[in-house]
């Protein structure tokens, strides 16, 4: 498709397209004497040297019906090649044209072209007659000095300045419009650039990372199980494959250190080797340590049944205990006693559990279930609801623990390893004697992880430019001018929900046609992306200006 420039009145419009000067010929703003260049060329020729005009152009249009103020109007309306002719003639301007009737308008031009055709045949008739005059004033005069010949020098003269005008204004009209020419070519090669001020996405994102220190590190390592698996390999216990590792985001607390210490002793009495005849001997020496003494004689008879005490007389010890305890309670000098007797008998029934656990795998089998229907559902409990990180061991033992705080040898403490035996969950404290000694280190999450966490939605979607830039030429006697109008750049508004202002992503139609206020944008995909502070339009072409 063809585009062409107009020339209407003393202006310059354009370039347009056929469709849209064959709308203005509808319309009737254009006739076929109106003068037009098509694009790449230089010369005003006619609009009828390039579009029908009459008949073969078919305009659908409904005629209102008119008023009579609406008709009068219209017959004093001047029709367009009647204004033309007024500005042609320099007999009106912009300003004043419209200032006169058509009727008025008629008869100033039939005046003023009656009064140039005059003035031609008089130049005409004069200027042969002088031509005449002086060829033969020539001839008889020669070119020597004279009355006569200075008056035949001066009316050539007058001729001669008004022809060497008309030939310097048509010079001058030819130089602007060729002029015009080579602004309209720059202009229609000025480049509309990208907008300025953008960032790559990746590097805005990552400078802009909220990093919450509790989650900003990974624990990498590896953890060996092998002595709690020799443990129990000697009871005819198979280790459970889910084996898994958790990072507490705070220190226990006081009841969780407590239920840790107790599931630890617990593992000590079932997982412990069986009692013999001298290590009974020790544990009882321990609790003999704790024997309340008193002055009197029954204290000291008591204290000298234990003595030699074997395994197969501790039931036989506890029951004598009880005795006594009972019977100084009767005794208000022996109350205290009575007291203390009852403390010492609770744990020598400890032992005696610790005894029948060491000594009958049914026995183990029966404490570890009773421990874990209590403390040990409420240990579990605790640390699944603590919100801590959590991965399943790999075959070797090795793990890593992304999103979790920095760890160092004091703060290992937040470190659990849990597998199960016969189908009870037990957690391992790190350093746990249960545990081999493990290598670990605490590393900071590469910044493409925790981009990836960043959750950007869209917040709004704006399209600027699209202004309308022009190329000028001003002369004593004409004004060119050309129109351009800037590319249109679409945004997607984006921001975390922190974030007091959005960044806005350059995208193309199609992105910015499927954009979603309120969805998450892909961070990879954003990546890619040019981020801008606010909507940016493309900087002014050198040669355009505006209005």
């Amino acid at each position: 498709m063809r585009n062409f420039s107009l020339l209407i009145g003393n202006e310059t419009r354009g370039p347009l397209t056929e469709e849209e000067i064959a709308a203005m010929i509808a319309e009737g703003s254009l006739t076929a004497d109106t003068l037009c260049a098509p694009e790449g060329s230089q010369e005003w020729v006619p609009l009828s040297d390039h579009f029908k005009f009459g008949s073969s152009l078919k305009v659908k249009w409904n005629k209102p019906v008119s008023t009579e103020a609406e008709e009068e109007l219209s017959a004093a309306r001047l029709n367009p090649d009647t204004r033309k002719l007024l500005l042609a003639y320099g007999l009106a301007d912009a300003v004043s044209v419209d200032r006169f009737t058509q009727v008025q308008a008629l008869l100033a031009i039939a005046d003023h072209e009656k009064t140039v055709r005059a003035t031609n045949r008089l130049h005409s008739v004069v200027g042969m007659t002088v031509l005449s005059a002086m060829v033969a004033a020539g001839t008889a005069l020669g070119l020597g000095a004279g009355p006569g010949g200075e008056l035949v020098a001066l009316g050539a003269r007058q001729i001669i300045k008004e022809e060497i005008s008309s030939r310097a204004n048509l010079t001058n009209l030819r130089n602007e419009i060729a002029q015009f020419a080579d602004l309209k070519a720059r202009a229609t090669k000025a480049v509309f650039e990208k907008p300025r001020g953008g960032t790559p996405g990746l590097n805005l994102i990552a400078g802009r990372l909220q990093i919450d220190p509790a989650t900003a590190f990974a624990l990498r390592g590896q953890a060996d199980l092998s002595p709690l698996y020799k443990k129990i390999a000697v009871w005819g216990i198979k280790p459970d494959e889910d084996r898994r590792i958790y990072v507490l985001r705070e220190a226990p607390s006081a009841r969780a250190l407590e239920l840790l210490r107790n599931q630890a002793a617990v593992l000590d009495e079932v997982l412990g080797a069986p009692l013999d005849e001298a290590g009974f001997a020790q544990f009882f020496a321990e609790v003999m340590t704790t024997f309340p003494a008193a002055a009197f004689t029954e204290a000291s008879l008591l204290r000298s049944e234990a003595a030699g005490m074997r395994m197969g007389g501790l039931k036989f010890f506890i029951e004598r205990v009880d005795f006594h305890a009972k019977a100084a309670a009767g005794t208000a000098a022996h109350k205290q006693w009575c007291a203390d007797l009852v403390g010492f008998s609770e744990r020598l029934k400890a032992l005696q559990a610790k005894v029948v656990a060491r000594t009958s795998p049914e026995a183990r089998r029966q404490r570890w279930s009773e421990f874990n229907a209590g403390q040990g559902a409420e240990l579990t409990t605790w640390v699944l609801t603590s919100g801590a990180k959590d991965t399943r061991l790999n075959a070797d033992g090795t793990f890593t623990v992304k999103g979790v705080p920095s760890l160092n040898a004091d703060s290992m403490n937040l470190v659990l390893v849990s597998t199960r035996i016969k189908g009870d969950t037990v957690f391992l404290p790190w350093g746990s004697k249960y545990l081999g000694k493990g290598n670990w280190t605490s590393e900071t999450l590469p910044s493409a992880h925790l981009i990836d966490r960043e959750r950007y939605k869209v917040v709004d979607k704006v399209t600027v430019g699209g202004r309308t830039y022009y190329a000028k030429l001003r002369t004593p006697t004409h004004t060119f001018v050309m129109s351009r109008s800037a590319p249109q750049w679409r945004y997607v508004a984006i921001a975390r929900t922190t974030d007091k202002e959005p960044l806005f992503a350059l995208v193309d139609e199609r992105t910015y046609a499927s954009a979603q206020v309120g969805t998450v944008v892909d961070v990879a995909a954003l990546g890619k992306m040019d981020l801008y502070s606010k909507a940016t339009e493309s900087t002014r072409p050198e040669g355009l200006y505006d209005e």
